[in-house]
């Protein structure tokens, strides 16, 4: 199979995959306010969080079907085709990080309204947020096999690692109700 053959498969797969994501978004988004977290926290910034993720698959759908576009037209150079792959690539990464960081939030907060200040309420987004990571390590391991500190050179994926971390340091402030912001 020919190399543009290849990003063609590859190209549909991920606009498939951003399209379910559309699809996952607005369903959460459509459930979370029709039964908001008890508190009555959490759900603004979540719906922030998921609207603007929605944008960002919304945009990874449009670049890979662009990408497409120009594989069949047969016109255009390996390295335009590859700058929408990988445009359409870092914004559904972006996208996935706040869909993660919206769950995490959203989790935190039904807990807290149901449960109350007790350890499992912690627990949801510290074992949400490090099982999305060690998945992501893994990823990069098998994506980087044989490039010394591949797994973990990757700038983009390091970079979202790093935004979840700072929801879940965020959230384990409100836990303990230390307040960062004076």
């Amino acid at each position: 199979m020919s190399n543009q053959g290849q990003e063609k498969i590859n190209v549909r797969d991920w606009i498939t995959l951003s399209t379910v994501m559309i699809g996952a978004v607005l369903t959460i988004l459509a459930l979370i306010w029709q039964v908001p977290p008890p508190t009555g926290n959490g759900i603004v910034t979540s719906t922030f969080l998921l609207m603007v993720s929605f944008i960002f698959f919304v945009n990874s759908v449009s670049t890979n079907s662009k990408a497409q576009f120009e594989v069949n037209q047969g016109k255009s150079s390996e390295e335009r085709i590859q700058r929408f792959v990988t445009f359409a690539e870092y914004s559904f990464g972006l996208g996935f990080t706040l869909v993660i960081t919206g769950f995490a939030i959203l989790g935190y907060e039904y807990l807290l309204g149901y449960v109350g200040r007790e350890l499992a309420t912690l627990l949801l987004p510290i074992t949400f947020l490090v099982t999305t990571w060690a998945i992501i390590f893994i990823y990069n391991l098998i994506n980087y096999f044989g490039k010394p500190l591949g797994a973990l050179r990757s700038l983009k994926r390091n970079l979202w690692m790093f935004l979840e971390l700072f929801c879940l340091v965020i959230i384990i402030s409100d836990f303990f109700e230390v307040l960062l912001i004076p």
